[in-house]
């Protein structure tokens, strides 16, 4: 019992771009502050290199002297060449040509999962010297930090919990070539599954993905850090959408509702983006192309409550859950009157006391922003209730309690 006693705990936070930008990474940056703040060192941080030296430049983290680092490259899935593209619009036969097809795509994944593996095994030699070295007897792993250590972990009988975050459920994948880029091998070995909601479960059954529910442990809440996060009155006639800029965060949504605001003699109002992504230059042309000339594009911004303590309402309008969006908790934190899609589990931050709830649909979108902008004695009242609301229920040390219970040796 006194040797457990002296077993540290490792949280694996792998971000192989490099950013501390997306949802997780911020959510367990800020945890690891708060564990450092009120002196639990018996936790360590583990990040890629690129992640941390994008930390430290940034001051994300308040203390290093718990943070390790490890190089790591990761192979990208290997498209079909040039020549195969060739070698397809000769043939003539259907049959043939899907035959190839499938080979391409195979001999691509087979080329990936190689490039991968050569990586994993450098990254595998020194999580086990770091284990060792630090007497390691827990390791919580975040998406890619838990898809590379499961196999290190089950090797070295070390309690693992795997936090799950994925509210599409995109990358569970059986592929045994894509054993180091699926959710569903640490979903089958961990030892525990840390999940955000209740619902990434059914999420998972619908799609056949089966898992032992006594693994299944439950998030009481999100959470941010408040401190730099507060109104600032008056405020500015700003609408707000920060967020990667993807499908999945349906920027065009909010795009083509702010032309029907403008069709409609809405011009007072202007418009905020934050966030860059694969989408960004082609948003920038659809908006010229709409001519909106109060809509900007502001790219990744290191702090966004710069514009949310200023602006009056926000909008999250995701594809399947807003819950547990950072960029949301901020919004609300800021008293910003909230506009969210009414789909997953978003009810666990926005209800109707906080915001209006709409479907995936510009017309419904406009009316909502025309709402909110033609009655703002009701846009101050939701914004005053999202603060309340956040600050209340969705705190750090509610959080720090739940993973301190579930992380002991």
């Amino acid at each position: 019992m006194r040797a457990d006693l002296n077993k540290k705990k490792l949280i694996v936070l792998l971000n192989l771009s490099g950013s501390y930008k997306g949802g997780a990474q911020r959510r367990y940056t800020a945890l690891f502050n708060y564990l450092q703040k009120i002196e639990k060192n018996d936790y360590l941080l583990l990040l890629n290199d690129s992640l941390y030296n994008e930390c430290l430049r940034d001051n994300i983290l308040n203390d290093f002297k718990n943070v390790l680092s490890i190089s790591v490259k990761y192979g990208k899935e290997v498209p079909p060449r040039g020549r195969s593209n060739h070698l397809i619009a000769r043939t003539n036969s259907l049959v043939d040509l899907k035959r190839r097809s499938r080979l391409y795509n195979f001999l691509g994944l087979v080329s990936s999962f190689l490039k991968q593996f050569r990586s994993w095994l450098s990254f595998s030699l020194s999580l086990i010297k770091i284990i060792r070295s630090y007497n390691i007897g827990v390791i919580y792993g975040v998406f890619t930090g838990g898809m590379w250590s499961w196999p290190v972990v089950k090797l070295m009988n070390i309690k693992f919990i795997y936090s799950y975050n994925d509210t599409g459920a995109s990358t569970v994948e059986k592929n045994i070539l894509k054993i180091l880029s699926s959710e569903y091998y640490p979903l089958k070995f961990a030892d525990k599954i840390d999940f955000l909601s209740k619902g990434l479960i059914v999420k998972l059954n619908s799609i056949g993905v089966k898992l032992n529910e006594k693994k299944a442990l439950f998030t009481p809440n999100s959470f941010i850090l408040y401190n730099n996060f507060y109104p600032v009155y008056p405020k500015k006639d700003w609408v707000v959408f920060s967020a990667r800029l993807a499908k999945i965060k349906n920027p065009s949504l909010f795009l083509e509702a702010i032309k029907i605001l403008q069709n409609r003699g809405f011009s007072k109002f202007s418009f905020y983006f934050l966030g860059d992504g694969q989408l960004y230059n082609d948003l920038v042309k659809h908006k010229d192309k709409l001519m909106l000339e109060n809509v900007f594009f502001e790219g990744g911004v290191i702090d966004t409550s710069k514009y949310l303590k200023k602006s009056k309402i926000f909008i999250s309008v995701q594809r399947e859950d807003n819950y547990p969006s950072q960029s949301l908790l901020e919004a609300m934190a800021c008293e910003n009157a909230i506009i969210a899609s009414d789909v997953g589990e978003t009810r666990k931050l926005v209800a109707e006391n906080e915001g209006i709830l709409v479907p995936l649909n510009e017309e419904k979108i406009a009316d909502a922003i025309q709402f909110l902008i033609e009655n703002p004695v009701e846009c101050e009242r939701f914004g005053k209730n999202a603060r309340k609301k956040v600050l209340e229920e969705h705190t750090i040390e509610r959080y720090s309690k739940y993973f301190l219970s579930i992380t002991k040796t």
